[in-house]
């Protein structure tokens, strides 16, 4: 049986996947606390959801390979 081989991605192919992957979390995060916010109203949880979508954009532009 014959095998394919998988070739890895280059070091910097797989960090541009792994920030439009954090990237898509973080948006999906934002529509989540926006829906929220217009279903549920303002409270606690809504600036705790805010404050995590906060760090969470730090932390995609600090983080640099």
């Amino acid at each position: 049986m014959a095998r394919t081989a998988r070739h890895p991605r280059s070091r910097p192919q797989a960090v541009a996947h792994h920030n439009r992957q954090v990237a898509g979390v973080t948006g999906a995060l934002l529509v989540a606390v926006c829906v929220y916010t217009v279903v549920i109203g303002p409270n606690g949880w809504l600036w705790f959801g805010w404050a995590v979508l906060l760090l969470a954009c730090v932390a995609l532009f600090t983080v640099r390979p």
